[in-house]
């Protein structure tokens, strides 16, 4: 495939706004059109990215020019927008998770599993040095078999102000963690026990923590920790650590502190240097590589290292948490 692949990006808030900048970096990349629903931040995102706006992203998706998209809409809006990718034909790389119901994501599943076109869903932490070198050391044979594991991610209270009604803790954040650790285990899922609390975040009808403990086939145990209420002024966007030990082995990742810190009479700051950072104006990091690795599967005809039955087994074990919450006891996936 030598011509460039012309790309379009639905949603352009926060995350959208960054896929379409990786875009425009991109060689083999033409970013020629927009979807923003909001009438002003579309105006903005024409003048900024110099291409085509559209209010309706079912008429960008009928665009028979453009050959891949990026979906960046909230969680509960993922199943329609993905529908009417895969009846356009479209190359698509879907923004984590693959839906807000278990049931949407069976039914994006059977529509993509097959799909002759790309399909990834945007699991960051796949493309994460850190978090791949503990996979090689797993596939290696270095850390012997997995006994258990323990891995947190908490983050300020700005994030959910953002996704009120659209989504929360266990499917918004968990979820990557969730996904990891079934790659990490290479078996099914089976079990699962969850806690939450409600706190701050209770008139929002949202979880402020959730701590869950899941049972693999293989009988290794991960116990993981979520909470999205720490300070506005908290010095860190994620507080996120691991923990995994093996048979012959232990791994850890801590990212807290990502090695440049900040320290003025205003705040004390440990700015993001693993996600989505700007390098000479140009953002970087996990989320480029991951749209870099979109691009590439198309223009080489290759399937996502992330595949529509992964992300519908961290939706299981989502649904899992949340039945588990619901119920008061331990569940069967």
């Amino acid at each position: 495939m030598d011509k460039t692949i012309k790309v379009g990006v639905i949603g352009v808030g926060q995350m959208g706004s960054y896929h379409a900048q990786i875009y425009q970096k991109l060689p083999q990349a033409d970013l020629v059109a927009i979807c923003e629903y909001d009438d002003e931040r579309r105006a903005q995102a024409e003048q900024e990215f110099g291409c085509k706006g559209y209010k309706d992203f079912k008429e960008l998706l009928a665009d028979p020019e453009i050959d891949a998209v990026s979906i960046v809409l909230p969680d509960n809006m993922h199943r329609e927008a993905v529908e009417i990718a895969v009846a356009n034909n479209k190359h698509i790389l879907l923004e984590k998770p693959l839906a807000k119901e278990l049931e949407d994501g069976k039914a994006m599943y059977e529509i993509t599993r097959d799909y002759d076109k790309v399909f990834s869903v945007g699991f960051l932490l796949r493309y994460d040095p850190r978090f791949n070198m503990i996979k090689k050391a797993l596939d290696d044979g270095e850390l012997g078999d997995i006994i258990h594991l323990y891995c947190r991610r908490n983050s300020p209270i700005v994030g959910p102000r953002r996704y009120v009604g659209a989504s929360d803790l266990s499917m918004h954040v968990m979820i990557h963690d969730i996904d990891y650790i079934n790659w990490y285990m290479g078996c099914e899922p089976i079990k699962v026990f969850a806690k939450n609390r409600s706190v701050l975040l209770k008139e929002n009808g949202m979880n402020d923590v959730i701590y869950a403990i899941v049972t693999y086939e293989n009988g290794a145990i991960a116990c993981l920790e979520a909470c999205w209420v720490l300070p506005e002024s908290s010095p860190t966007i994620i507080d996120d650590k691991l923990e995994l030990v093996g048979t012959k082995g232990v791994a850890y990742v801590d990212s807290c502190d990502h090695g440049v810190r900040f320290i003025t009479d205003k705040k004390t700051l440990y700015p993001d240097s693993r996600h989505w950072y700007y390098v000479n104006g140009e953002v970087c990091g996990d989320l480029a590589e991951e749209v870099m690795a979109f691009i590439n599967n198309v223009t080489n005809g290759t399937k996502s290292i992330i595949t529509p039955k992964e992300a519908l087994d961290s939706l299981r074990v989502v649904d899992a948490i949340e039945r588990s919450i619901a119920q008061g006891k331990e569940v069967d996936l």
